[in-house]
């Protein structure tokens, strides 16, 4: 049997082939089923922060509705469903980790430095092996100038790297117009 083995973020992996992250990371069988066809690493779906931020906007939108005239109503914000969608998400990771014997690899997509820090930490106590920040941000913002938008990543990886020990691997835009001077500042 030829031997596949390779690193990957620090990481020994048995084969170079690395499940990203998709629906088909969402779900435990799926991932035995990607581990038993050979993979050496997965990723697993990413969790969306403006996924989180739209339900926090609804829920606010909801108590802001005309009759909701007393400030008590946000005693009844419902952050619940917001954790939920994150506990379901650790609980992935767990699970993934007492189950698989490859590399269980987390994945933010995220467009800010906000909570992202505390999130990873929490992702690392659940046992993935590394995380994967995959952060975008639109070109369309005229006001803002590269240098504003290099400052963003660098900001996030920045926060991100003092809360965790994790291998972290970045997914950056391929807007960047120089990215190679952009990756060695990161790499700083």
């Amino acid at each position: 049997m030829v031997d596949l083995s390779t690193k990957y973020m620090g990481m020994n992996l048995r084969s170079p082939i690395i499940a990203g992250s998709s629906g088909l990371t969402n779900s435990l069988q799926d991932l035995k089923e990607i581990e038993k066809y050979g993979a050496g690493a997965v990723v697993l779906k990413s969790l969306f922060e403006e996924e989180i931020n739209i339900e926090l906007q609804k829920q606010v939108a909801e108590m802001n509705r005309p009759g909701t005239l007393y400030p008590e109503i946000y005693d009844f914000f419902n952050y619940d469903d917001v954790e939920d969608s994150v506990s379901k998400y650790l609980f992935l990771i767990e699970k993934s980790k007492k189950v698989l014997n490859i590399p269980v690899i987390a994945s933010i997509n995220c467009v800010s430095a906000s909570d992202w820090t505390g999130f990873a930490k929490r992702i690392e106590e659940a046992g993935a092996d590394a995380l994967e920040l995959n952060l975008f941000i639109l070109p369309s913002d005229f006001h803002r100038t590269i240098e504003e938008t290099e400052q963003v990543y660098f900001d996030v990886v920045k926060s991100v790297k003092k809360e965790v020990k994790l291998p972290i691997a970045l997914k950056t835009s391929f807007y960047f117009s120089n990215l190679g001077q952009m990756l060695m500042k990161l790499a700083k």
